[in-house]
């Protein structure tokens, strides 16, 4: 990686990774909102307009979806249906089972696609995650398709990334999502439902266990034959289209409004929402000598159970670390007072349901890079960058050390660290609070 670039897509992620051979990585792509509000430009809008031209001449392009939330994937959705060509290979997250061997995640996702409608958010998160394969197999192709859990590696320019979480078995979910779907199971367990509850549950037992067979298949470390990946999707496929058809039948049986009002509790849904969070896709690059300027995380939404389960595959220090999702109080871990960042990656924004930056990451000692700061606790309270109380010790091309980075120091098109926060109008280095210039499209 020679430069990273961050898309202020506000309550939202798209982070850049590219390289002097006009090869990018691009991880996650989506917001919550559907305007971006310093532009008043629609979302879509600024995919279309901005990040299509920007990365259309690189070389290869590669995406990797952390999880299945909408301010991760729905640009990824759109990049997709414009041109079905854009990616030459994606990455996304493998189904993990429990002791027990139950993927209770898809489960849980069966349950929300069978019982309620196809409108709300809620009900298109599952749809995401139990059709991604088929999708994807028609924009690019099954065989450019990797699914990564714990132990997973992949490279990008060189540099060889391991993958620290989800793990794929012995998943440790949580003991409410556990409840959560017994109590669904035990809906459709009476004998006088007739047959559509034992021929659902049937059902849902084979869609996981094809589903898991085809992670496996992707999976880079056990890498399956082409023909035999393209096999398993059709089978996923062909039960998914079952369960489908059998939704409105399924949705009159008596046990059905018992399932929708589990399925509909506020409770319920932050839990799954919390889950996908723990699930979401960690990796870091693969240490091969001493700490370098190659030495980054990124971390999707990861919870802080996420960060005490890889505690010890954590570095002591990293070049670029990504706060957890958007920085937000919730996603905080002790663990993080421990560890040296020279940068800090904050995506959030305006967004009127999430929570903001808190003063934790503002305070860290690491230089922030903040898509915006409409939700930045320190910049309501203090009027400036946090950046400003703190020096950026950058290389310069001639060896200079810089007080602070030419961008900031003087105006310059380019930054020493090549970390960099892109909107529509501009682009800037890390204050938040000024220091724009012109965007302009990356020659790749």
């Amino acid at each position: 990686m020679d430069w990273l670039e961050m898309h202020n897509l506000e309550f939202g992620e798209c982070t850049v990774l590219g390289s002097l051979e006009g090869n990018i990585l691009m991880v996650d792509c989506g917001s919550m909102n559907v305007k971006i509000r310093e532009s008043d430009m629609e979302v879509t809008d600024y995919v279309e307009n901005n990040i299509v031209p920007r990365y259309f001449d690189a070389k290869e392009r590669s995406f990797l979806l952390t999880h299945f939330h909408r301010d991760h994937m729905s640009g990824l959705r759109y990049l997709l249906k414009r041109d079905h060509g854009f990616f030459h290979r994606v990455f996304v997250p493998a189904a993990s089972v429990n002791r027990e061997g139950r993927a209770l995640l898809i489960e849980f996702a069966l349950y929300v696609f069978a019982f309620l409608g196809r409108q709300s958010e809620y009900s298109q998160m599952s749809v995401s995650a139990l059709r991604i394969f088929e999708r994807l197999h028609y924009a690019l192709g099954i065989g450019n398709v990797y699914s990564l859990s714990r132990g997973s590696q992949f490279d990008f320019e060189g540099v060889a990334y391991d993958v620290l979480w989800p793990a794929a078995g012995g998943y440790p979910f949580s003991p409410l999502l556990t409840e959560i779907v017994e109590e669904l199971d035990v809906c459709l367990s009476s004998p006088f439902l007739g047959r559509g509850a034992p021929e659902f549950l049937a059902l849902k037992n084979e869609f996981c266990g094809e589903y898991l067979r085809l992670c496996q298949l992707t999976s880079p470390q056990n890498r399956g034959y082409l023909g035999d990946m393209e096999e398993s999707l059709s089978r996923c496929k062909r039960l998914l289209d079952k369960i489908e058809a059998m939704a409105p039948s399924l949705q009159l049986i008596p046990a059905a409004q018992n399932i929708i009002e589990i399925l509909s509790r506020p409770a319920v849904r932050e839990e799954y929402a919390n889950a996908q969070n723990t699930a979401s896709i960690v990796f870091q690059n693969h240490r091969t000598r001493e700490a370098s300027l190659d030495d980054i995380i990124m971390t999707g939404d990861a919870t802080p159970e996420t960060f005490d389960q890889i505690a010890e595959e954590l570095y002591d220090a990293y070049y670029i670390f990504k706060a957890p999702h958007h920085g937000t109080a919730s996603s905080w871990s002790h663990l993080f007072k421990d560890i040296l960042k020279s940068h800090i990656l904050i995506s959030n924004g305006d967004y009127h349901a999430a929570g903001g930056v808190c003063m934790e990451w503002a305070e860290d000692e690491g230089i922030k890079h903040c898509a915006n700061n409409a939700a930045c606790a320190w910049f309501q309270e203090k009027g400036s960058c946090c950046n400003r109380t703190a020096y950026c010790w950058e290389v310069c091309e001639k060896g200079a050390m810089t007080l602070r980075c030419p961008k900031v120091a003087g105006g310059a098109r380019d930054s020493g660290c090549g970390i960099y926060v892109i909107s529509f109008q501009s682009d800037r280095g890390c204050f938040c609070d000024g220091d724009e210039t012109p965007s302009k499209t990356r020659k790749l």
